[in-house]
């Protein structure tokens, strides 16, 4: 199934939605490493840490309007599989990056078979990386 069947599944089973969450994945790793000008803030972000958009994935991302412009909180997977979540606000209408709220290293579990989920977060976004 493609992505846009997969979300019209009401009951989705383990499998369904393990595969929904890689294709969630890989669509935001791909819409990044496709148009990485849609996301000037990413691209501040991290080089503010060293890293480049060659350096990853962009593993998954989401927004939310505030006062003072987007507020961006997601995941960002290193080629040397490290993870970092992140939480930042960039301008409304630019993009840039105003101010880093988080940038923190975390450690997902990491299991191809947890209980009642199947496969994990982590086990999924190592896998979209080896593809990569």
């Amino acid at each position: 199934m493609n992505i846009e069947e997969l979300r019209r599944v009401r009951n989705k089973n383990v499998q369904q939605q393990n595969e929904l969450t890689y294709l969630e994945m890989k669509q935001k790793a791909d819409s990044f490493r496709d148009k990485p000008e849609l996301f000037p803030w990413l691209n501040d972000l991290l080089a503010k840490n060293s890293l480049s958009k060659e350096e990853g994935l962009l593993i998954s991302c989401s927004t939310v309007p505030e006062q003072g412009g987007n507020q961006w909180m997601g995941t960002w997977l290193t080629t040397d599989k490290r993870f970092y979540e992140f939480d930042i606000m960039a301008d409304y209408s630019t993009g840039i990056l105003i101010d880093v709220d988080g940038w923190e290293e975390v450690r997902p579990l990491v299991s191809q078979y947890s209980k009642g989920t199947g496969k994990s977060f982590g086990y999924l976004a190592l896998k979209l990386l080896a593809e990569y």
